[in-house]
């Protein structure tokens, strides 16, 4: 079991804790605290808020806090009738970014888990020299003409509430955005990150299914030359990083819905964003947990989380690893996996979700950390 503490509260916790008492009393020696950050770093403490989505901002190439598009994609979960999960992705890198430029594919049928159908992205058309730009009012992404493969193309209305996403011959799905958009910004002497976030409740077609589900479309933004996953980006360092990370939405019988962002780590890596139907947010950086692993294996067994004293769980799928994405062979250096978050105790039923995330960092396997107040 790995636990971490949150940010604690300021100032009274002090002659709580005895500094005023007449006479000194026996206790128990406090863990030791985190080291003061070097100046110019906050140790992975992070700015959270909605904002409201544009088809303009989504395509418009200035930087932001300095920081120029690191990379656009669209990714997610898609369920067909029989309960097969499908995880989908397209990457389209920023200007002078490299890294995931094509489509990928992950399917359960017939398997355990989810793996990757390799056949579907070799045939699909890449993303090298795919823009956004403005058709009218509406964000387009799509292949350049000149693309070998089966072109592409994506869509975002003007203000954000709807989006499409077709791959030729493959995916063809469209649906209506869960919420305002959701941002945040990790700032760092050392290079910052913002990343911007919606989450879409999809419908349509995979590979001749039909096929729900829900999907984000995110951008992130990074000093140029530095990738996510790279081991130099605010979440990912040796002494900074997150224990887990979780994009996801729940979408449930009654019509109500959950959506947001989960991020639990060392250091003061750690924050919360989620909104629901009725357009309320929870934003917070007072989050602690605890992750589970399964004994002698990677993946999570179960994750809990205490949001401002508010108690959350994931729930892994029992088909939802993604083993073709491990050590950085596709994406990733982290065991990533799809599942469920769900309020301890939760008692609406579900209708269609996706948690997709990640937990175990490469090389840090137990942290057990006291914050500094």
């Amino acid at each position: 079991m790995i636990s971490m503490a949150g940010i604690g509260a300021m100032g009274a916790g002090l002659l709580s804790q005895g500094y005023a008492a007449a006479a000194p009393q026996p206790r128990a020696s406090p863990p030791s605290p985190l080291p003061w950050p070097e100046r110019g770093s906050f140790g992975g403490q992070a700015i959270v808020g909605a904002h409201q989505s544009s088809a303009a901002a989504m395509v418009d190439d200035r930087t932001y806090f300095g920081l120029p598009r690191e990379r656009t994609f669209f990714y997610g979960n898609l369920r067909d009738a029989e309960g097969n999960l499908y995880e989908v992705v397209r990457g389209i890198a920023g200007q002078g970014f490299g890294g995931l430029d094509t489509l990928f594919v992950q399917s359960s049928e017939g398997q355990s888990m989810l793996r990757v159908l390799p056949a579907i992205g070799a045939a699909a058309a890449p993303s090298n020299g795919a823009k956004g730009r403005l058709e009218g009012d509406m964000a387009v992404w799509s292949s350049a003409p000149s693309s070998p493969g089966k072109p592409f193309r994506i869509t975002m209305n003007a203000d954000g509430s709807e989006a499409s996403w077709l791959e030729t011959d493959v995916l063809d799905v469209r649906g209506r955005l869960l919420g305002p958009g959701l941002q945040w910004h990790v700032a760092d002497r050392d290079g910052s990150e913002f990343y911007v976030s919606q989450i879409y409740e999809m419908a349509g077609t995979l590979m001749g299914r039909q096929v729900r589900g829900i999907l984000a479309l995110d951008q992130s933004y990074l000093p140029q030359g530095m990738l996510m996953y790279s081991g130099q980006d605010p979440l990912f360092r040796a002494d900074q990083h997150h224990r887990c990370w979780y994009t996801w939405a729940t979408r449930y019988t009654d019509g109500s819905y959950d959506s947001g962002h989960f991020v639990l780590g060392t250091e003061r890596v750690g924050f919360a964003l989620f909104t629901n139907q009725r357009g309320e947010t929870n934003l917070s950086t007072k989050v602690s947990g605890s992750v589970k692993l399964i004994p002698g294996d990677i993946w999570p067994e179960t994750i809990q989380l205490d949001v401002d004293g508010e108690k959350w769980e994931f729930l892994p799928d029992p088909k939802g690893r993604m083993p073709d994405l491990l050590y950085g062979k596709i994406q990733s250096i982290t065991p990533q996996n799809e599942g469920r978050w769900q309020r301890v105790g939760e008692r609406r039923t579900p209708a269609v979700w996706f948690a997709w995330g990640e937990v175990q960092s490469n090389g840090r396997i137990d942290y057990r950390q006291t914050k500094r107040i």
